[in-house]
């Protein structure tokens, strides 16, 4: 069985060590000589490449035609805009795993009709923006309502 799972690999790199050794062949012949057999190397790859191309056609599990009508299938049965506590989900899931916000304090999410509110405190105006930004970027978040306070030195809150 792993012989027939590398022989693609194994024939890729025995036709690639071939056209090496034949281009070294190749020259220290002639001018003349040295055409016909690049070209001859040419062929065979051509030959090669078709077989392969025949190969994938005979194992594709179905036709290209189908293969499109079943992906289209697939994305139109994947359904509407996703609800609002979906959408809440991975906003929270991406302000707690995004390399920018990971280590603010994270912020209450609620999100309606799209619009995602951020609640809470951040200890600068730029973890604010980064939570915002990271907020927005989010598939189905319409726009941000920031509710945010900065609660560090030189912000509006006190700690």
């Amino acid at each position: 069985m792993i012989r027939i799972l590398l022989f693609p690999i194994r024939a890729a790199l025995g036709l690639g060590r071939f056209s090496v050794v034949t281009g070294y062949r190749a020259g220290r012949m002639s001018a003349r000589s040295t055409w016909r057999l690049g070209r001859a190397v040419g062929l065979w790859r051509l030959a090669f490449f078709a077989a392969g191309v025949a190969v994938g056609l005979l194992v594709a599990p179905m036709s290209g035609r189908d293969l499109i009508e079943e992906l289209r299938s697939r994305l139109a049965s994947r359904g509407g805009p996703a609800s609002d506590d979906a959408v809440a989900e991975r906003v929270r899931y991406e302000l707690s795993h995004s390399p920018r916000t990971w280590h603010l304090p994270q912020p209450s999410v609620e999100v309606v009709s799209g619009m995602a509110i951020l609640t809470g405190g951040t200890p600068h105006e730029t973890g604010k923006s980064d939570l915002e930004r990271t907020a927005a970027a989010v598939p189905g978040v319409v726009g941000v309502e920031s509710r945010l306070v900065v609660t560090g030195p030189g912000g509006d809150g006190r700690r």
